[in-house]
């Protein structure tokens, strides 16, 4: 966690975990049980460690295996299956050479909350989600929500 920049990182073990079971889940269940993650301070972005394997312990390649990410805003931490996405991210970056060429692929760890202020009130709090979405379309669970109050 770095204090001087206001950005709080939060290792998503949890989206780590729900990727365990990536493969098996047809979908994430009711996520009303979930544990809050409450930082001390404002946050303005998300990064997570990418999973590393499913749940019979086959590696991830977080390139190749999983799509995209789905980010999921409530007022409660009631999130359900039911729930809309307010953002979607793909589970990979481009990265390309000094000459403009595609280099390779890179996970996507990241996420700048400020992409959802469209969509929230300032002065409110917010608890903030992710479900990650693999290639075949499945979907993992919700990961514990995360506290966002919003100045």
């Amino acid at each position: 966690m770095n204090g001087s920049s206001g950005r709080l990182t939060v290792f998503l073990m949890a989206l780590i975990v729900a990727m365990i079971v990536l493969p098996g889940c047809g979908g994430g269940g009711e996520g009303g049980s979930s544990e809050v993650s409450s930082p001390s301070g404002s946050i303005t972005s998300l990064e997570w460690d990418p999973p590393e394997t499913f749940g019979d312990r086959t590696p991830i390649n977080p390139v190749r295996d999983i799509e995209y990410y789905e980010f999921f805003l409530r007022t409660d931490e009631n999130f359900a299956d039911s729930d809309l996405p307010m953002a979607q991210v793909s589970a990979a970056n481009d990265v390309f050479g000094p000459n403009g060429i595609l280099h390779s692929r890179s996970p996507t760890a990241e996420f700048t909350l400020e992409n959802l202020l469209p969509f929230v009130e300032r002065g409110k709090r917010y608890y903030v989600t992710i479900k990650a979405v693999g290639i075949d379309g499945l979907k993992s669970g919700f990961m514990d929500p995360v506290i966002w109050d919003v100045s």
